[in-house]
């Protein structure tokens, strides 16, 4: 018997736009190009939802498609993409976290954000999807279109030219 995928629809994946556009605001830090490129990335999604398989999650391959359309934006305009100066807004610390806690979780935001413009960008790029967008090794491997091993990788060289581990 055959596993059959069920078609996200329109409403599946417009639920995503405001999560894409703080992703390409991240990238692009313009919002008229952040607007273009997400209503890039969504048009480009629904006409391809029949190539969408289920093989990763819906956002993981929004966020792929969001990727390829800021890549070509850049290719098109002879700029590089920098990466995001986010500030420590961008980690999520719980409300229930106890003032320890909140304390050392925004050193290590702190710390995060210091060492990321010194760090090549396939680094930087799955640091930044581990510990701000919280992606599991599986989502940022379909994200990126690399093995789970090479995101392991990235990940420990990344840890270790900040002194995290």
């Amino acid at each position: 018997m055959r596993a059959t995928t069920v078609r996200p629809d329109y409403q599946a994946v417009e639920q995503y736009r405001p999560r894409l556009m703080r992703q390409a605001m991240k990238l692009v830090r313009d919002q008229a190009t952040a607007d273009d490129l997400v209503q890039e990335c969504l048009i480009k999604a629904w006409r391809g939802l029949d190539g969408f398989m289920g093989h990763s999650a819906l956002y993981t391959w929004l966020y792929r498609i969001l990727l390829n359309c800021t890549y070509n934006h850049f290719n098109r305009s002879g700029r590089e993409i920098q990466l995001p100066d986010e500030g420590e807004e961008a980690f999520e610390i719980p409300d229930e976290a106890t003032p320890e806690e909140h304390l050392i979780a925004k050193q290590r935001a702190q710390d995060l954000l210091e060492g990321l413009d010194g760090l090549p960008q396939s680094l930087s790029e799955t640091l930044t999807l581990r510990h701000m967008d919280d992606l599991s090794y599986e989502e940022i491997a379909a994200a990126l279109a690399i093995p789970v091993g090479t995101v392991r990788s990235r990940l420990s060289r990344a840890h270790r030219a900040l002194g995290l581990k």
